[in-house]
């Protein structure tokens, strides 16, 4: 029987929301390293590798189902696993009494339940900042194609002269130059060489994808703090980059004389944005590379990667029972076969019952079959159980006492009498 409708939605939007929160705690922990241990070092491409690589390890985490063994891992990574596997098992949105209402004449179903509410506005925030994002696209290609005769490619990117309708900044392989702005050449050639950095390295890639992730996210404050950290790094990597080819001095003091400049598209890498002050710091700042808080995010991203993406699998011992084999009788298309007389099913399940792994062999992961094989006489009585080929005394003598405490069968019947009939049949132990 399929599930209603209204429970199929209600288990998605569970997992839904514990997706959401469990992402957000990976995203909370990796922040919190990153401010802590990484955020003052001089490493700039390694920074901004780790919080892109921060981003999608949190996104994918919680998606990933690996089974590991509890019984070789230590206690007190056993124990971290068990807290997250708590929050787990414990359904944000209850199931019961969401999909049956009962109309009485005092009571009403209300117009939008919680959890109905919780969806509405997920999508209309979705919608919300869609929109909003490609009408800033549409915006943006729409002055590019009206500033299109004062385009001129240069190496590997377009220059496009905005006339002060935009500030000067980068945008995949276009560089928009405010040629309004009184510059001197050497101070254009800074800003050339600052803004060619974001073009090179292809900055504008990690600012759109963070875009489509405020798209998808838009609930979630992490993905907003990640996007300015990224966009720090950006400008510190292009910043090092202009200080080699001009000189600290001068830099300086341009970026000093242009921290008032307004700003105009958000998705662009701008030379002239907010938080000057600690990017001259970091321009002044020399730092070795501290090659120890490096390393440190790969334990993190491992324990993170067990808690998530872990999930315990309990190996257990199994028994089975294979085919029931008949030994030196033939049986025509008229003749009766030998069965229990409860049915074979029945029987196996017997079997099942009171065969077990032997406790005492458990640590030697013993794998393999005991041949059994006993007769079924005229009566239906089954005699002279044996072992055929065994696996151990522990083994052999479980199968030996189920079936010689096992249920009567019917004989088999041949040419109208019936006779005895030998049975042979394979009991497999499995250890896992």
């Amino acid at each position: 029987m399929s599930k209603h409708p209204t429970l199929v939605l209600l288990d998605s939007l569970n997992n839904a929301l514990l997706y959401a929160l469990e992402t957000a705690t990976c995203l909370a922990i990796f922040y919190l390293l990153y401010h802590f241990i990484l955020r003052k070092e001089s490493s700039f491409q390694y920074n901004r590798f780790f919080l892109l690589a921060a981003i999608i390890t949190s996104l994918s985490f919680p998606l990933m189902k690996v089974g590991y063994n509890p019984e070789n891992t230590p206690s007190v990574l056993n124990s971290l696993h068990d807290v997250s596997n708590e929050v787990r098992k414990e359904p944000i949105i209850e199931p019961k009494g969401f999909y049956s209402v009962t109309v009485m004449a005092s009571s009403e179903k209300p117009f939008l339940l919680w959890w109905e509410a919780v969806i509405l506005i997920y999508i209309t925030g979705l919608v919300v900042f869609a929109l909003r994002l490609f009408i800033q696209m549409r915006t943006f290609k729409d002055f590019l194609w009206y500033k299109r005769h004062n385009t001129r490619f240069r190496d590997n990117y377009f220059i496009v002269k905005t006339e002060g309708a935009m500030p000067t900044f980068a945008f995949f392989k276009y560089l928009m130059w405010d040629d309004s702005v009184e510059l001197t050449e050497e101070e254009q050639k800074q800003v050339l060489d600052h803004e060619k950095v974001h073009i090179n390295q292809k900055h504008s890639y990690d600012i759109m994808f963070m875009e489509v992730l405020k798209v998808l996210f838009w609930f979630n404050p992490f993905i907003y703090l990640y996007r300015v950290l990224l966009e720090e790094i950006h400008e510190f990597e292009a910043d090092r980059t202009a200080v080699k080819a001009n000189g600290q001095v001068a830099y300086t003091k341009l970026l000093v004389k242009l921290v008032f400049q307004k700003m105009g598209i958000t998705q662009g890498s701008f030379f002239a944005k907010s938080k000057t002050l600690k990017r001259v710091n970091m321009i002044i700042a020399q730092r070795r590379v501290n090659w120890l808080k490096l390393v440190s995010p790969i334990p993190v991203a491992a324990l993170l990667f067990f808690i998530f993406s872990c999930e315990a699998t309990i190996k257990r011992n199994t028994v089975s029972v294979a085919e029931v084999g008949y030994v030196y009788a033939s049986f025509d298309t008229n003749d009766v076969k030998p069965a229990p007389k409860t049915g074979f099913s029945d029987w196996k399940a017997y079997l099942l019952d009171n065969i077990k792994y032997p406790e005492k062999t458990k640590a030697d992961k013993l794998t393999g079959e005991v041949k059994v094989s006993f007769m079924v006489n005229e009566f239906g009585e089954i005699k002279d159980v044996k072992v055929d080929e065994g696996l151990g005394k522990e083994f052999d003598e479980q199968v030996l006492t189920a079936i010689k405490k096992s249920p009567k069968w019917s004989p088999g019947v041949k040419g109208g009498s019936p006779i005895p009939t030998k049975i042979q049949i394979p009991v497999i132990f499995n250890a896992s």
